[in-house]
């Protein structure tokens, strides 16, 4: 199991200059290579996501009720706490044959940038990601997002449906480690970057779990 403290935002369109800028600004940050998630959405429900990612069939469940924070003038939003499931399956190229009627799957395609915070001594201290083991730490992502939905058999979509589906980015904050420090780590590291960032614009109105997002644009 994994336990995490998430703070989330998405928007529509193209990141803002202050995102793009921030993330990119470290020579330690990590341009991950694209993938597409694919995700069962269940209408209604912000605190169960499920999805097939990279082979594996994963379950993240929210584990405390969400509380509504402002770090800043400028950064406010919702902050709540995880635990994930991962299990490697074998046979995720055929799941469409499994599909129910009346079943929403959202394929969505990502283009990450990633930096990563030590917690380990309490203060926030950027480290190469892909470097030792972190007993406590937080991750910070921003993706360029696009979502597509399988067709009523099932079955992924067409480049052409690529191609008509809204844009959009999300921001991220993922804290990792012991579960009753993942808020205080959360939180130290939000107002870290919000101090290297002061112009970056994260609003609670645009704060929401990944369930929850998906959930908003059901067709």
């Amino acid at each position: 199991m994994y336990y995490s403290g998430e703070a989330r935002w998405f928007f529509q369109g193209e990141a803002s200059h202050a995102a793009r800028h921030w993330i990119n600004a470290s020579d330690q940050s990590d341009p991950a290579p694209e993938r597409v998630d694919q995700y069962l959405v269940l209408p209604g429900c912000s605190t169960t996501g499920v999805k097939i990612r990279e082979g594996n069939f994963e379950v993240k469940a929210q584990t405390s009720p969400t509380e509504s924070v402002t770090w800043n003038e400028r950064i406010a939003g919702s902050r709540d706490t995880w635990v994930k499931w991962s299990r490697a399956t074998q046979d995720t190229a055929t799941f469409a044959d499994r599909i129910q009627s009346g079943e929403h799957w959202a394929f969505v395609s990502k283009r990450r940038t990633l930096r990563l915070f030590s917690l380990e001594s309490g203060l926030p201290t950027e480290v190469e990601i892909g470097g030792p083991w972190l007993s406590a730490g937080c991750q910070v992502e921003q993706s360029d997002i696009r979502v597509a939905w399988a067709s009523q058999y099932g079955l992924p979509p067409e480049k052409e449906d690529w191609q008509r589906a809204d844009r959009w980015w999300s921001f991220c904050f993922e804290a990792f480690g012991e579960p009753a420090r993942l808020l205080d780590h959360l939180d130290s590291t939000i107002r870290f970057v919000a101090a290297e960032a002061p112009d970056l614009e994260l609003p609670q109105e645009a704060s929401m779990s990944y369930p929850a997002w998906l959930a908003s644009l059901l067709p």
